[in-house]
């Protein structure tokens, strides 16, 4: 009962509305939700899952649908932290969320910031140790997550890490009430409650996985409704 079904309704900053002082405090919103509603903890916990058991003293990673740049400089400064150079790439379709990111907002030098629709990201198969989308499968149709997860398997060398929403109607009701109050934008207060309901169920994002050919590592819902998927590239 409470996970309604999915819909396809288009969010106002994927729309290009709103002016860029908008769209900044849209972006800002985003970063703060990822830094204390779980985003950046799903992806940072993946990424060292991964390194736990490796010998890499160089890690690549490609970020796809990156907004404001903020998970894929977490990572940067994380590998750091370890001792691992990191060489990291951000795309993202939308020239101004890339413009008003680097420019207003701030974006470590040691992120690369790659315009690219990421129907057809312009990389080369295995070029890439780890593919990451946060918050960002939700905007598609299932039939072309099916077509990005393989894509990101096709360029992943060792794992493709997807952090996203569960669909339910706790977060979208709380998203609703909390809105006006955790988010200064009007873009956020709107495209909240709409990115719950284009969520998915971990049965779900498992079956599109393994649609994409991906070997599922780790499904698992993070507290408080994220989604953490880690999985292997399929090996034709």
């Amino acid at each position: 009962m409470l996970t309604p079904k999915r819909i396809y309704e288009e969010e106002l900053l994927d729309a290009g509305e709103g002016a860029d002082d908008d769209v900044a405090r849209s972006l800002s919103d985003l970063r703060r939700i990822n830094r204390f509603l779980g985003g950046r903890k799903v992806v940072l916990r993946a990424i060292s899952s991964c390194l736990d058991d490796s010998s890499l003293e160089r890690v690549s990673l490609l970020d796809v649908g990156t907004g404001s740049a903020d998970l894929p400089m977490a990572v940067a400064e994380g590998c750091r932290a370890r001792g691992l150079e990191a060489f990291v790439a951000a795309v993202d379709i939308s020239e101004r969320n890339l413009r008003i990111s680097r420019t207003k907002l701030g974006v470590s030098p040691e992120v690369h910031l790659v315009r690219a629709d990421s129907l057809r990201l312009p990389f080369a198969a295995r070029s890439f140790d780890f593919v990451t989308a946060s918050l960002f499968l939700h905007h598609f149709r299932d039939d072309d997550v099916v077509r990005l997860l393989a894509d990101f398997s096709r360029i992943a060398r060792r794992a493709v890490i997807v952090n996203d929403l569960v669909r339910n109607l706790v977060p979208y009701y709380f998203t609703r009430i909390a809105g006006p109050l955790l988010a200064a934008s009007f873009l956020t207060r709107n495209d909240g409650p709409v990115s719950v309901l284009r969520g998915f169920t971990a049965g779900e994002m498992n079956d599109l996985a393994r649609r994409a050919g991906l070997r599922v590592r780790e499904l698992k819902r993070v507290f408080p409704y994220r989604l953490s998927l880690v999985a292997e590239p399929e090996r034709k």
